[in-house]
């Protein structure tokens, strides 16, 4: 059989007609002669998305495995089509994979939670082919895949890897690369705002440790790195400074207490302080009011049926405490890090809690309402 184009190759997909009960069976079936035209006019086809992205609400439970099709899904399938799609990468020669190129980047930029998918797109690039391979992986992770991405980068030679972290900003890239050998790079992460949080602070800290003292070059991306969007970059910065004897960055209230610029400074205090060492004195004292910090813990008991505070809700017990200023700290410092990524106005909130900050007129930090919030429900 001859199959002179993709036209003439979908026509005999439709003539093969799997479905989600028999699919193997019938890719069993196929003359090893047609078995490459078919795997690339199905994939130039497309159609491959099974899972549908999920909203960005709270208690949506992630997807971890992609949904098997249905017995009755036919080719135009989704879920099915992306086991067809399995099976036609892998038929695939290293001549093919250009002429397919454009399918498997589509394939490339599907988000999580596919992942075995992308991997096969990245995979069947030959090894060889640097720049392609290297683009194929960068298409990944601008799709979300940043695990996949960091994984398949590692496979990468030096050259490559500077390209990934100065080019593509890809975070894997850079524990290929030792800040003795790529200083430039390493400081060119440090103040790389399109660079993931983590990988800018790995950047700092190594630089920070190449040399006994800071040098002038590096002194300076730490000082720019101070002022980083993202908090744990602007606290680790200004940690590596303190360590080495310049205090200017150690956090405090701003000059001007605005309610946002409060909730940056305060941000920052919290990475800052996850960074310290064991009974380090806290700094938090230098943002709260003369009498102190009232602070409110709010617990959550799913199976509590006596409403002992009065609140109206029997699953809730508040405990409200004037904690002295010389005796108040950071509280559930872990999560109040990850919180204070996701902050509306003054309430930042994390997977469990809720952190409510309550600033005063003149920019003092009087109130802190520590949430727990309630379970997701079971499906």
């Amino acid at each position: 059989m001859r199959l002179l184009s993709d036209a003439d190759a979908l026509a005999v997909w439709g003539q093969i007609a799997p479905t989600g009960d028999d699919w193997d069976l019938k890719l069993d079936e196929i003359p090893a002669d047609v078995e490459r035209p078919l795997a690339i006019a199905l994939l130039r086809a497309g159609n491959f998305a099974c899972a549908p992205q999920q909203p960005a609400r709270d208690c949506v439970r992630p997807l971890f495995d992609m949904p098997e099709p249905v017995a009755s899904a036919g080719l135009g399938d989704p879920c099915l089509r992306r086991l067809l799609a399995l099976w036609a990468i892998d038929q695939l020669e290293p001549e093919d994979v250009p002429t397919v190129s454009a399918a498997l980047h589509a394939i490339a930029a599907l988000p999580p939670p596919e992942s075995q998918l992308v991997a096969a797109a990245i995979d069947v690039v030959p090894e060889g082919d640097h720049a392609a391979r290297l683009d194929m992986i960068a298409t990944a992770y601008k799709a979300g895949q940043s695990e996949l991405a960091n994984i398949a980068v590692t496979r990468l030679d030096e050259a490559d890897l500077i390209d990934a972290v100065t080019r593509l900003h890809i975070d894997g890239a850079l524990d290929g690369l030792s800040a003795k050998s790529q200083r430039k790079v390493f400081l060119g992460a440090v103040v790389d705002e399109a660079l993931a949080p983590k990988a800018r602070v790995l950047a700092i800290d190594e630089l920070a440790n190449v040399d006994a003292q800071l040098a002038t070059d590096v002194k300076a991306a730490l000082v720019k790195a101070t002022a980083a969007a993202d908090c744990n970059v602007a606290a680790a910065a200004a940690r590596a400074l303190e360590q080495r004897g310049d205090k200017r960055f150690v956090p405090k209230p701003p000059p001007v207490r605005t309610p946002a610029k409060m909730m940056r400074a305060l941000c920052v205090l919290a990475s800052y302080e996850q960074r310290q060492s064991a009974g380090a004195d806290s700094l938090l004292a230098l943002f709260v009011a003369p009498k102190g910090l009232e602070r409110v813990n709010v617990t959550y008991d799913a199976l509590s049926d006596v409403d002992d505070d009065g609140d109206g809700d029997p699953h809730t017990k508040h405990v409200i405490d004037l904690v002295p200023k010389s005796e108040v700290v950071l509280p559930e410092i872990e999560d109040l890090v990850r919180a204070m990524t996701h902050c509306k106005g003054t309430t930042c909130t994390s997977d469990d809690r809720e952190f409510k900050f309550v600033i005063d007129g003149a920019g003092r930090l009087v109130r802190l309402e520590v949430v727990e919030r309630p379970p997701c429900p079971h499906a």
